[in-house]
């Protein structure tokens, strides 16, 4: 999946004959990482203000504004999913270090577009831009692993990269809630460039500059899978704009003919962006697919939240920020706790509880009443946040025990696209099917005959009990997708040690 497969030696050298000792391997790491930190941290941190960007572009909340503004977070994960693929292999064909600072350059320059933004369409279109950057970190650091550790220390390094991937995604919504109250939504958009001006410069003097490795780059396959992925995004979150008939239908149709393009090109490749062999492994193919739908869940949480808190509680993105970090403090103690078990107890059984803790925690969530308590939010969001963290490690180790140690980047790279990928056509499908549901139950000819104050009344009351219903059924939708992965998450079988 566009990643290096080489394996990693100790004492390595790079171009200039320096040899690269583990510390300052380590210290590499950590600042390639807090690159991705950035990155997934953007991802979801327009999250908590999605209603305050639509009343800044929009005036007011309307089914044609939230329906554009959901765009504003499917597009950042559409660019950033869709570039993983392939950038491993430019990095091996143009250099690591080298690519790396450009793709930070292109987060840079999406970052201060997006502050520039005249629309939320033309925002949601500079997201894209940013994450197309922020995406093609995380491939690239997983090639640089390939040359800066040996064998014992691979898992160990993926390890930590994926729990910055894990970390930044979860306190995205809190940290755009917190930094937007001083200096407003854009203003998250702009300290995005000290601190990537920071990361290239660290960057170019810590990281080594590997020999370029002269690889084919899969770009028929990397472009059939971004149009196989637009295709179908688009074409869900279209249901109610343009209809089933006349665009949903046609959309994934002419996905699902573009997906099995990819599939005969990809089978043809010597070196395809995505090996297919790999998924006819029970326990892989069980892991990613559990992951996927875990996707579906952590978005729909991540971006619902906020939104339950504003539409019922009139709460200012801070206090959005804070309803929603209940669940988010929470994923890395699960986590934490589900590392430390996975091996005693077995990762089926972990990842199983996980996901049965998720789906009844977004269930309880589901069953919320306008005046819902603050002791209720608490515990059942932390039941969510316990959920997301217990599974995540039992996944990955499952994982990457069932690929060879020459492919430990290509499979994380894999399960992280799975992830984002539900994330992504999850958010685009319930937002579409939600707007749509909106405007059916709010429908103005069913309200009485009443003098205009009365009517104008009836109309506020109405459309806050169908924005509820419609949340509800969020979150109901998700807690059957959780409770729908604990059979791929039986599925899994590694061999205890």
């Amino acid at each position: 999946m566009g990643v290096s497969e080489h394996p990693a030696g100790e004492g390595m050298q790079d171009v200039s004959g320096r040899t690269i000792g583990t510390r300052s391997a380590w210290a590499a790491l950590a600042v390639l990482c807090f690159g991705i930190f950035l990155s997934t941290l953007d991802g979801t941190a327009v999250s908590a203000l999605l209603p305050t960007i639509i009343k800044d572009y929009e005036g007011a909340f309307s089914p044609t504004a939230v329906e554009r503004a959901g765009w504003i977070v499917t597009a950042y994960l559409v660019g950033y999913t869709v570039v993983m693929p392939v950038m491993g292999r430019v990095a091996d064909l143009f250099g690591h270090r080298r690519v790396f600072n450009v793709s930070i350059l292109i987060f840079i320059t999406g970052s201060v577009l997006c502050t520039l933004a005249p629309s939320i369409q033309w925002l949601a279109a500079l997201r894209a831009l940013q994450a197309v950057g922020g995406g093609a970190l995380i491939p690239i650091t997983m090639g640089i692993l390939g040359y800066s550790f040996d064998r014992r220390q691979h898992a160990m390094a993926l390890g930590f990269l994926v729990l910055v991937y894990e970390a930044g995604g979860a306190l995205g919504p809190f940290y755009g809630a917190f930094m937007a109250q001083p200096v407003g939504w854009r203003g998250i958009f702009w300290i995005n460039v000290p601190l990537c001006l920071a990361v290239m410069v660290v960057v170019w003097l810590l990281v080594p500059r590997w020999p370029r490795r002269d690889v084919h780059v899969d770009y028929r396959g990397a472009v059939l899978l971004a149009i196989f992925l637009t295709l179908v995004t688009a074409g869900l979150s279209g249901q109610r704009t343009y209809g089933w008939y006349h665009f949903v239908i046609p959309m994934l149709a002419a996905g699902a003919a573009v997906l099995v393009a990819f599939i005969r090109v990809e089978q043809r490749q010597e070196h395809p962006i995505i090996r297919l062999s790999m998924f006819r492994n029970v326990t892989f193919s069980s892991a990613n697919l559990a992951n996927l739908l875990e996707g579906v869940a952590r978005i729909t949480a991540l971006v619902q939240v906020p939104m339950f808190a504003y539409v019922t509680r009139a709460a200012t993105p801070i206090e959005g920020g804070l309803m929603v970090i209940r669940m988010t403090v929470m994923i890395p103690v699960g986590a934490l706790v589900g590392g430390l078990v996975t091996n005693r107890i077995g990762h089926r059984v972990t990842a199983a509880a996980g996901f049965g803790m998720l789906a009844l925690g977004l269930f309880l969530v589901s069953r919320w009443p306008q005046d819902v308590t603050d002791l209720v939010v608490t515990r059942d969001l932390a039941m969510v946040g316990f959920g997301l963290g217990l599974e995540s490690p039992a996944l990955m180790a499952a994982v990457l025990a069932s690929v060879s140690k020459a492919r430990l980047a290509l499979g994380s790279s894999i399960h992280i696209v799975s992830n984002t990928t539900g994330m992504m056509v999850g958010l685009a499908a319930l937002s579409g099917w939600g707007i749509y549901t909106f405007e059916n139950i709010l429908r103005i000819e069913n309200l009485p005959l009443l003098n205009w104050q009365q009517l104008e009344s009836e109309a506020e009351r109405r459309s806050l009990e169908a924005i509820l219903v419609v949340l509800h059924r969020f979150f109901l939708v998700a807690a059957l997708l959780a409770a729908l992965a604990i059979i791929p998450s039986l599925l899994i079988k590694v061999k205890q040690e």
